[in-house]
This record gives C-alpha cells, structure tokens and sequence, in this order.
C-alpha cells in the first residue's frame, strides 16, 4: 500500500502545520543569525528551540498525542521571549501579532492533541459498520423548552433516584471521569444524562425532524402521515449512546429509553418514531403507559390509527375492488337484515370542511338508497366530524363493505389494493 502524507483532520491540521511553521521559522532565523559573530549567541538558541519545536509539529501530524506537550512549553517560551522583547524595546504591531499567535497556537494545540479529542475524532476502521442508534424520537407540533434541570425531573420520574444537575455559575460542566451515575448537563438542544443504565442524549430541536418534510410530504400517499409531516415544527429524542452492560440484545436496551420517552410525551406530540428500524405510529395517549411496560417496542406493531391512502380516480385496481363491492352488496344487505353477523360497517366518501375522506362507517340504518351511521375512526380533517359523528350517505356512493360472521370477515375489497400502493409509494420515497 502507498505512502500516504494524511493529515490530522480538522482544526488539528492547521494547529500541526503552523508549530512546523515555527520551528522551521526559529531554525532559519536562527541559522542566518549564526552567519555572524555578534548575533551567534541568538543563532544558537534559534536552533536550540527551534529543532525540537519542528520535531514536535511533525509528530503532531501523526497524531502522537504526548508531543502537544514539548510544543506548548516550546511556543508558550517563544511568547515569553516575545512579551520580554516588548518590554525591552517597545510595543509595535508585528511584535503583538507574532505574541498573539504563538499563544493562539499553543492553546488551539493543547485544546485539540488532549486524549479525549484525539478519542472521540479517531475515525472508524474501514471494514467496520456502525450500528444504528438505540433512539426513539417524539414529533412535536411547537418547540418545547427543556433545560438541564427540567430533564433531571423527567429521568427522576422515569427511573427514579435522585439526579443532579453539573454547572457551575450556570456554565454546564462535563461530569468527572468516574462520575457517579444520577447526574444531567448540558444545554438544548443537546443533554446529556448519565444513569445506571448508561450515558444518554436527550435532543431537543425546534425544526421538523425530517429534512425537506414538505417534499416527503408530496410523495406519501397516506394522507395522515402527510399531515404529521406538513404540521411538524418540532422534535424531543433520547438516543443511548454508552449502555452500561455490552453484548446484549439490543431490544433489551430499548426500556429506560421509552420510560424517558414516556415522561417527555405530552398533548403535543404528534408521532412517535424508532429511527433503527424507521417505524412510525401515531401518537395516542395508551401509547405513553404502553412505553412504560417491558415489551414498548411492541407499539409498532399495532397501528394506532387507520392509514388514509390518497388513491387516483383512474387506478384500474381500486376500480375493480369498488366495482365488486357493488355488485355484491346484496350480500351486506341480506346478512344485515337478518342480523347474521355483527360488526357491519361500510366504506364511503364523507364530505366535511371542504374536504373529502374516504372513510368507514358503522351502520345503523339501512333504507332503499341512503345508509345512517356513525363515523368509525378518526378522520384526517373533516372539519367539525369526528369519530361517531353520524352521518347518512348515498348507497350509489359505497366504496367498500365488511361484516363478522363467527369471527371470519367478510366483504373488505379494497384493503389489498391499498396497501400495493403504500407499499409503491414506500418504496419510491426510500
């Protein structure tokens, strides 16, 4: 494999070039002061500290972590020498640009070669793959203010204990190497908590989730999850960054997240997503106790809310299951008369708010051209109609129908066409 002249990345290039800069600068300065007999004392301090401060850049260029050491005391003397130089013969403006950028340099040089920095920017082996975040994340309909201290309240509530809050002066400070578990810093939109279960990040952002959220939005044909994404302002997530135990199934790592979750839902959430797996539901209040039980991940599962699939006028699928339907509902009609079944709903286009939904309704009455029921789900938006408002609809206008007879369905004719088309519309938005 070929030589390559990497460089540190980041800030830490220009930090490692600029200490090679100095000391190649002292050596030079050095040497062409050594050429003569009066200058041959500063010709040889030039060389004295200019060598090894070259030496130390270039180590530092290969990310040798000990060398910020021989580099700090190297510049911070040079700057030394650069202040007693003002004092000796006046302050000009090279002499104060030269001090603040030795002293520039040596900060920057201890602040990025620390062991923690070299740590955390340390880049991942090639054949290695990062696995997924254990995340689950809150959509909002408004920002939300969450601090510090709001956030130990949370994980007291979620998990118990006792949490503290690292600041000084209000200033959030970094928790000791060996810190205790119980204790929360930081400020939004990134918190970090530390716990008995491990190390967490709690967001908090005050911007849809999801980039260009209006362009996913025109392609979704699910008009529910299109309005989650058109009214999303805002998002609280808790993501586990270091467990505390290794090796075990990552489902086991899920609960003391969601119990946060949990704690952090309210009236204004809108869905609740698992990025590891990019499964969605709809938020509904029994979802927060749902995520407080030892199989919350089971919440996916189980929509909370029927998909509203935007079908085209044309698709010749959905016309052939509605022709079906129609030329079967005798059928509904019969079994509804004679009360053989239970259960009896039908599918049809409900009008409210200047907008239509095509939407179930449980059957009450059934009359020679009109059905009377009640709304059987949510609507998407149907202006005042709810779920149980009623409503009468034309029998012309039927799109689908479904009854139970000894626990077996039947009717449902559009279900499978779509969801063909939620899954092609999946598929185009992946």
């Amino acid at each position: 494999m070929p030589f390559k002249l990497r460089p540190p990345g980041g800030e830490r290039t220009l930090d490692a070039a600029l200490t090679m800069l100095w000391g190649g600068l002292l050596c030079w300065t050095g040497f062409q002061s050594g050429k003569s007999e009066t200058f041959g004392a500063v010709g040889e301090s030039g060389h004295v500290l200019g060598l090894p401060l070259l030496a130390a850049g270039i180590l530092l260029w290969f990310r040798v972590g000990w060398a910020r050491w021989p580099a700090v005391l190297l510049l911070g003397f040079l700057g030394l020498a650069q202040g007693w130089g003002m004092v000796q013969h006046g302050v000009g403006v090279w002499r104060v640009l030269a001090l603040f950028a030795l002293l520039w340099t040596a900060w920057d040089v201890f602040r990025h070669f620390a062991p923690r920095s070299l740590a955390m920017s340390e880049p991942l082996p090639p054949d290695s793959t990062p696995k997924p975040m254990i995340s689950l994340a809150l959509l909002l309909r408004r920002p939300r203010y969450l601090d510090a201290t709001a956030v130990a309240r949370y994980c007291e509530a979620a998990w118990g204990g006792t949490y503290r809050v690292l600041s000084e002066g209000g200033v959030p400070q970094p928790p000791a190497p060996k810190a205790e578990p119980g204790w929360v810093t930081g400020r939004a939109p990134f918190l970090l908590v530390g716990s008995p279960d491990g190390v967490f990040v709690v967001h908090n952002h005050d911007q849809p989730y999801f980039e260009s959220s209006t362009a996913l939005a025109a392609q979704t044909r699910d008009l529910r999850l299109r309005q989650v994404l058109l009214e999303n302002r805002a998002w609280i997530a808790v993501d586990l960054m270091a467990p505390t135990e290794e090796g075990v199934p990552r489902e086991t790592l899920y609960p003391p997240v969601a119990r946060l979750i949990a704690a952090l839902s309210g009236p204004d959430c809108q869905a609740i997503f698992r990025p590891e797996t990019e499964e969605f539901n709809h938020w509904d209040e029994a979802l927060e106790e749902r995520l407080r039980g030892p199989d919350a991940l089971s919440l996916f599962s189980e929509p909370t809310q029927l998909p509203v699939i935007e079908v085209p006028d044309d698709d010749p699928r959905m016309q052939a299951a509605v022709g079906e339907a129609r030329s079967r509902w005798p059928e509904f009609v019969a079994a509804f008369e004679a009360q053989s079944g239970d259960h009896f709903s039908v599918k049809a286009p409900v009008h409210g708010g200047g907008k239509t939904e095509y939407i179930w309704i449980d059957v009450d009455q059934l009359e020679a051209d009109c059905i009377r029921g009640r709304i059987g789900n949510a609507p998407v938006d149907l202006g005042g109609l709810k779920e149980g408002s009623p409503v009468t609809i034309p029998v012309a206008e039927i799109n689908d129908w479904v009854f139970l007879r000894e626990g077996q369905p039947h009717g449902l004719f559009t279900p499978r066409v779509l969801e063909a088309i939620r899954g092609e519309s999946a598929g185009a938005s992946a």
